[in-house]
Order: structure tokens, then sequence, then C-alpha cells
């Protein structure tokens, strides 16, 4: 039996998560829901595999003493098990814990023990193997779940440990849970709780409840429906564990009944788009700078004119990024641009994309122009995972380039007299797990306290400044926004990643990072490290002409290896760690002005 197409279906009604994903498990039956892609094939899961799963995880872990309100980790993977699990933990009033598959084993130590969390839910047995000694000491953990334990797979000797299948085996045995159970579940309980980065301390659990994340599925809901939505297909590769791709890429795609693609590894992108055809895709900027950059490679490659169709192609507006319509002879160019260029770039991203939702990290301007410009629908947004997490994006209909959109609906937003951005409303969180004076620092009189300076112009349009705290005070008494400049650092194809300094110096410095192109090209010269400082000092001063003279980067030094996860410098979205960046290369920095004085 096939699903009814929910293009008319409205704003969620739901009260719960597991009572949306009931609801549509109903109505979709054995049509296909989840999709990995796996020895170089998609496997299919239908509504009915997932919910019969469900029922057979949330029995197990009842019949293993998990009950309402106990926390339970999981450390996976995007894969159908994870959402099977963070559903089962929900549907008996248990709180699910996501973690990242990336942390360390000092990470989940504390994290399990912070969180208090009775159970562990792991995908392979290499995360199994980093979790265990964590999961040991940990004083509430009862037992671990392998999802697929693989051939080295071995039992814990002080950790009670069960492999994924022999778990649901359990659960059959067990007395049965069934969808009625969902029905004990109140809007206001604790549905997960999710750690933010942690850049300077420890990571806060952050409390989101049925009722919040509902809540932005419903402002989401508002701003995307125009799209004229149907049988959508979502392709998912950020991490579930984020609060950004848990609402909007898997609680968003299932309250519109929506086909979900879980790819394993990012290097798939290109193939998978071919092969899934997305119609709706959530990604952070990183991924929108490479695929700028891929797509300029191949019309270059193709020739003289096809580059220079291309560079026209940009410069010229789209008519869905503007509110009069074009002239004549405007729309003439545009239509022809449409054929030769847009469409082959529409064709290369699988041909039935509607828009892709950029969030997780600030996106340039730039780039948001350059896929609006190719009629490909960027949408820009803004949250945190405090509003569970998403407090506006760009309305299909109204993208303003350079901001992060209008407030969704049921969103309060206002500005603080030293122009923080504050937010009201039912999305924001419950509150820090175990941390009532971190809460009360967090929110006041209701208003959450984003941390992120904004403004907002005469049509209720935000744009982000940058962190509160990281604001850059020159010598001179300047304020100057970091994220401003580096966004137009960034612009420069031979600048991968920068960071900035100047907090009450005469001038800014900056730590860069080469893109990978530059440094293979750097390598072939015969001084590789000269000619790659004059490369980067020349996309400084070019960076420099769109720079106010305060603004402007007079020196700069190389990072010793690209910001990232692994190396605590940057988040999973590709947010990077300023404090820990400036901290590593301050003294370095510090020199900088030291020479020339």
């Amino acid at each position: 039996m096939s699903s009814p197409h929910p293009h008319s279906r409205k704003e969620p009604q739901e009260k719960t998560l597991v009572d949306l994903f009931f609801q549509r498990a109903e109505a979709g039956k054995d049509s296909p829901f989840l999709f990995e892609r796996r020895a170089r094939q998609w496997h299919e899961y239908s509504w009915d595999d997932i919910s019969e799963t469900v029922l057979l995880c949330a029995a197990a872990l009842r019949a293993r003493g998990i009950s309402s309100g106990m926390r339970v980790a999981i450390i996976s993977e995007n894969r159908h098990e994870w959402v099977v699990a963070d559903l089962a933990i929900m549907l008996i009033g248990a709180i699910s814990v996501p973690l990242f598959t990336s942390q360390t084993g000092d990470d989940y130590s504390y994290l399990l023990t912070q969180s208090g969390a009775r159970a562990a839910i792991c995908s392979t047995s290499r995360i199994a193997y980093q979790v265990e000694p964590a999961a040991q000491a940990s004083p509430n953990c009862l037992f671990m779940v392998v999802m697929r334990p693989g051939k080295i797979f071995h039992s814990s000797l002080r950790l009670a440990t069960v492999t994924w299948k022999d778990f649901l085996e359990e659960g059959r045995q067990a007395p049965a849970v069934t969808p009625e159970d969902r029905h004990q579940i109140s809007e206001t309980d604790v549905a997960c709780i999710i750690y933010n980065s942690g850049a300077t301390q420890k990571p806060k659990g952050v409390m989101l409840t049925h009722k919040s994340i509902i809540a932005n599925l419903k402002g989401i809901h508002d701003w995307i429906a125009p799209l004229s939505l149907g049988k959508e297909r979502v392709l998912s590769f950020l991490p579930l564990s984020h609060a950004y791709e848990h609402t909007v890429g898997l609680y968003y795609p299932m309250h519109i009944q929506a086909e979900i693609y879980y790819l394993p590894r990012p290097e798939l992108l290109s193939t998978a788009m071919l092969e899934v055809k997305p119609t709706l895709m959530t990604a952070v900027p990183r991924m929108f700078d490479l695929l700028k950059e891929r797509l300029e490679v191949v019309f270059r490659q193709k020739g003289p004119l096809s580059a220079m169709l291309f560079a026209r192609a940009i410069r010229t507006p789209s008519q869905k990024t503007l509110i009069s319509p074009l002239r004549f002879t405007a729309w003439l160019e545009r239509l022809f641009l449409n054929r030769v260029i847009a469409k082959p770039v529409k064709n290369r991203l699988g041909g039935d994309l509607k828009a892709f939702i950029s969030g997780g990290a600030a996106l340039n301007p730039e780039v948001s122009h350059f896929f609006n410009a190719l009629n490909v629908r960027l949408l820009q947004g803004y949250g945190l995972t405090e509003a569970s997490p998403v407090v506006s994006v760009n309305p299909v209909n109204n993208i303003k380039r350079g901001t992060v959109g209008l407030p969704l609906s049921g969103a309060d937003v206002q500005l603080s007299k030293d122009g923080e951005l504050l937010v009201k409303g039912e999305m924001v969180m419950a509150g820090y797990w175990d941390d009532p004076a971190a809460t009360r620092q967090r929110i006041k009189k209701g208003w959450l306290h984003t941390g992120d300076l904004a403004s907002i112009d005469e049509e209720g349009h935000i744009s982000i400044l940058g962190v509160k705290r990281d604001m850059i005070v020159n010598s001179g008494g300047e304020n100057i926004s970091p994220l401003r400049v580096e966004l137009v650092l960034h612009s420069q194809p031979a600048i991968e990643q920068a960071i900035i300094f100047g907090d009450s110096k005469p001038y800014l410095t900056a730590v860069l990072t080469a893109s990978q192109d530059i440094k293979q090209i750097a390598e072939s010269k015969d001084n590789p490290a000269h000619w790659l400082e004059k490369t980067l000092s020349d996309a400084i001063q070019t960076a420099n002409a769109n720079l106010s003279p305060p603004e402007r980067v007079r020196h700069f030094i190389i990072s010793d290896e690209p910001f990232s996860h692994k190396n605590g410098l940057a988040s999973t979205t590709g947010t990077y760690h300023r404090g820990e960046i400036i901290a590593q290369y301050r003294a370095r920095l510090e020199a900088l002005y030291l020479k020339r004085r």
C-alpha cells in the first residue's frame, strides 16, 4: 500500500515526537522510509520495518531496567538503527543522549558520567572499544549494545554487552511495548539531551523537550511549505547527534513523510546526489564552499566560452532572488543562461533539488549568491542547540542575501542594549542538565541569550554580526567583527580557513590555512614555502579591498594543520573554536607585532 502524498499536510499537530512517528508510520505502512548505502547499494526500510523494530528495541530496553526519565546514550554514525534507538528510548519515557563518534575516550567518560547514562548503544566494535572503558567507569551505566559487531567483537568482562541482533531478540521475549504506550508521554517531557560543543569549557547538556522540537518543526514548515512539498527525498550525511540534523534532517522529513537516504561518507556525495536525486538537503557552509569550487572547475575545464557564460550566469540575477520582474532583454538572457548553465548545474545536483538548507555555521554571502544566481535555492538559517535549534531561516520566496532570514513563527526576537540577539518561544530549551546556575545565566525572564551580536532590518531579517565574547576592540577603540572579516577572507579560493586576531592591537593579523589545491600547486614549485606565502599574501590584499581600513589584515601566519573537530579546533559543523586556536598560535601572532614595531 502506498502512502498519500503529504503535500497538503499542515504544520505538525502531534504533541510528541513518538506520536509524530507512529502517526506517519500508520499512514506509510510498507512504503519506503529510510535508505542506507552499503556496498554501492541502497538498502530500503519501510515505515512498518522501523515501527516494528522500535517496539522490539523499546521492549528490550524496558526489560533491562530502563524506565521513564533515565538517560541512554547513542554513539553511532547515521543509520536506521540510530533512528530506531532514538524513538525506542523516547517511547518508554526515557531520554536519548546522542554523542559523536569522533569524540575521545575522555569525552565519553565525562559525558556518560555527567548525563548519568544507564546504557550506551554503539554502532560498531571500533566505537564500542572506545566507549567501553568510559562505560565501565561510569557509576550508572548498566550495559552496552553494539549494532554491527563485526568479527572483532568481544564481550566485556566488566560490563554487560549484547549485540543488536540479540538485543532485539530479547525484545521479542519480553513483555510487549505497543504504539499506545506513547500516550503516557507528555509534551513537556525531555526528549533528548544534546551536548553543546564546549570549546572553552566542559560541554553542557541541553534539555530539549518534545514540545520544543515540535515547535521548531511548526516554524520550519511555515517557511518550507511554499516549495509545494510532495513525496520528498532527503539526502542526509550530517551527524544525527547534532541538534541541527536531528530536527531538520530527521524529524522534519518524518513530519512530511519524506524518504531519507543516509550517506556513510561525505566523499560519496557527488555520486549519491545523482543516485538519489534529492529534493531537499541540509548541509553546513563548508559543503557549499566545496561544491562551489567543484562547479567552477568543471565549467573552466570546458573551455573559455563555457567559463565566460558561467561567470555571466553568476552575475545575472535569477528571478528567484528578485521581487520585481526582469526586463524583457534581461529575461531573454536569463532564459538562455538557464538552459546552457543553470540546468546542467541542477542536473549535477540530481536534477530534482528544490532547496538546500544551510545551518551550523556562518555562510559566506558570496556563496549564497552563487547558488541562488544559478537557480539553486540556498536557504540560510540561524540557530543554536538551546533553541531546538532553528531560530530563523530565509523564506523560500523572500531570500535576502547576507542575512539568516526571518524568525520562525512562534519565535520572538529582540536585541539587548548591547546588540545581543535574544529569543523567546516554545522552541527554547528546558535548561541545562544538572546545571541550574548555567540555565539561569542563559535564560532570563523567558528570554534565551544567544551570545551572538545581531542586527534586525525593517523587514525583520536578521544579520549575525559575530559572537559577543569574540568582538575585537583594537587599540584605537574601534569594534571589529571577526566573523565579517573571516567571511571575506574565505571568499578567496586560496584561503581555506581564517581566524582573526587583534584585540587591543593597532591592526589585525590572522592565522590562515591554505586550500588543498594551493598546497598541491605549492609542492611543485622550487621554493614551496615562499610561493605559498606569496599566494596567500596576494589573497589577503584582494580581500582587503572589500574591507574598511580597521578591518584589513596586515600580516598572517600559516597554521600547522587545518582546524577540525579531531584536533579540537572546530565543531562538527565547522564552527571554529576561536579561543582554542588563538591560544595555540598566540605566541606566533604576538611575534608579528614585535617584528614590525
